[in-house]
């Protein structure tokens, strides 16, 4: 833009900015720049060897930066320019929020100095972004409160912070830093007799065991394994923490989700233990169990009254010292817990769901024999929709970082984002993005991204033209014509040839295997376009989440 109204571009002071994240470990800033200061932050960001990876699109430039976040519990940053940048980004802060991960999103904005001249691009981002982020504020890139507010963004509860760019606005110096967390008030000896006096305690593991700070997850989750002491307790894992007790664990039970998928194990518990979960994971219906819940957590549930009375205890604060102050007092009866039958259980639901003769795949094949070609070591990133209900449980987890969902958002085009984030922090292990058609279709440039990094990422597409998670929603709510969820016929696979990644359509098991281990067998991106037969996602539907299935997806 040119001319009398133009804002003026007068360079940011931007290296404190750059130092700050550094010093906050952040290795990797995302983004799409627009002119101005956000050329400054890149450039400086560089010059401290924060290293810039080019997206597409803000949306998943944020998706990226969250996922970093939650995968080193260091901040994750994203840099975009003002007006249309910043609104493009606001789903990916949103996930963020909801998901529970650390990062810091960086936007150019209409200075103070030139707020009265111009309106062209002006939005007031602290409105936009106000209630989805612990800060929204507005100051210059050498502002002396940059590294309290990065360090906001991992402390208790991890989320977004927004910081508008603004060299016009008064400087301020660290007032102070974030507060350390403290435990609330809590008589443990009670709590210990309520835990001795459990005959058949269930533990449910969530996001708070996951979204830790820098160096204190695998302190975290020892200490959870102390908790539990190798006694016969039954453990579920929410979406967000599978993988915390290893799915070859023989107390892992398989996989929370609010629904009825799990809801033999909670049914019997006479205690339900609560670790690090957080309500916004499981899906809104109302919770049935009548056995008390103690909750432990590294912040407090005071967003939602979900569990209503139930909730007998809480403790907030230093979650590993909780588990360290409360380990040995769990005391099950002696009978070992049919944890791993629970599971098992469990995907065969899944597994009599499918069609008897399906016309294509299903997706607890494409995702069976994808995991079984790809290697223990395959990390999955798996996005919202119908294929979600499936790849969730079916896929092996066996440490923390072995799959990665958006679940608090729930939004759909997560998976490639996050798995060009995920490849860039574990550069020597592979990642398997299972996306539907409709996910892949909102961030369909990223697979430019994907083949200009040239990273180990397999994209894996069920394909079946359909938005399959709303078209069981329109069937049973008899709402909408076809047109409201069907799309034409896409070729992934010459797309992303298109792109630059190796690419195949795949309709048949043996093709699929034969195509997996080919791309798990060289270096560098790949897709494949697999056609689904999409007919038993509302009986996989009904085994997950029952009569108690709500309108969210």
């Amino acid at each position: 833009m040119t001319g009398a109204g133009a804002p003026r571009h007068r360079g940011l002071p931007a290296k404190p900015l750059a130092d700050a994240l550094v010093a906050a470990g952040t290795e990797l800033l995302f983004g799409v720049p627009g002119g101005g200061s956000n050329l400054d932050v890149i450039g400086a960001a560089e010059a401290a060897g924060c290293r810039f990876v080019l997206a597409h699109g803000e949306t998943a430039a944020g998706i990226m930066a969250g996922v970093t976040g939650e995968l080193t519990g260091r901040p994750g940053a994203c840099v975009v320019t003002r007006g249309p940048g910043a609104a493009s980004a606001v789903n990916a802060v949103a996930q963020a929020w909801l998901d529970r991960q650390p990062m810091v999103l960086l936007t150019d904005c209409v200075t103070s100095g030139d707020a009265a001249r111009v309106s062209h691009q002006r939005l007031d981002h602290q409105a936009l972004f106000g209630g989805i982020t612990k800060a929204s504020v507005r100051c210059p890139a050498d502002d002396g409160r940059l590294p309290d507010l990065l360090a906001l963004t991992v402390e208790g509860r991890p989320g977004p912070v927004h910081v508008d760019l603004d060299p016009d606005a008064p400087p301020t110096t660290s007032q102070s830093s974030p507060a350390a967390e403290t435990h609330e008030t809590v008589d443990l000896d009670v709590l210990r007799a309520a835990l001795r006096s459990a005959r058949r305690p269930v533990v449910v593991a969530g996001v708070g065991t996951i979204a830790v700070p820098a160096g204190r997850r695998d302190a975290l989750q020892e200490a959870l394994h102390r908790f539990l002491a190798e006694a016969p307790v039954a453990v579920l894992t929410t979406y967000k923490a599978r993988g915390v007790i290893s799915d070859l664990d023989p107390r892992a039970a398989g996989v929370a989700t609010g629904g009825t998928i799990e809801s033999a194990v909670l049914a019997s518990a006479d205690l339900i233990i609560g670790v690090g979960l957080d309500p916004v994971e499981l899906i809104p219906a109302p919770w049935p169990y009548p056995a008390p819940v103690v909750l432990l957590g590294a912040w407090a549930n005071d967003d939602s009254t979900f569990f209503g009375d139930r909730v007998a205890h809480e403790v907030t604060g230093d979650l590993a010292g909780t588990l360290e102050a409360l380990a040995g007092s769990l005391a099950p009866d002696p009978e070992p817990v049919p944890a791993q039958r629970s599971r098992s259980l469990a995907l065969e639901r899944l597994q009599a769901a499918e069609p008897p003769s399906p016309a294509g795949l299903t997706a607890r094949e494409v995702v069976s024999v994808t995991q079984d070609a790809a290697g223990p070591d395959a990390i999955a990133t798996v996005d919202a929709g119908a294929h979600m209900l499936v790849a969730v449980p079916q896929w092996e987890a066996r440490t923390s970082d072995d799959l990665l969902v958006s679940s608090g958002l729930a939004t759909m085009g997560f998976a490639l984002p996050a798995a060009i984030a995920t490849a860039l922090v574990h550069p020597g292990r592979r990642v398997v993005c299972f996306t539907g058609d409709g996910g892949l279709g909102m961030v369909l440039a990223e697979l430019e991204t994907l083949a200009r990094l040239q990273l180990d990422v397999l994209v894996v597409v069920f394909n079946d033209s359909t938005l399959s998670l709303i078209a069981i929603k329109q069937r049973s709510e008899g709402q909408g014509g076809t047109g409201a969820v069907r799309y034409r016929s896409t070729d992934y696979a010459a797309v992303a040839r298109g792109c630059g990644l190796a690419a195949e359509t795949v309709r048949d098991e043996a093709a699929l295997k034969r195509a997996v281990l080919a791309a798990c067998g060289r270096r560098g991106p790949a897709l494949l376009d697999v056609t689904v037969d999409p007919s038993g996602y509302g009986a996989v539907l009904e085994a997950i989440r029952g009569t108690r299935t709500t309108t969210a997806s």
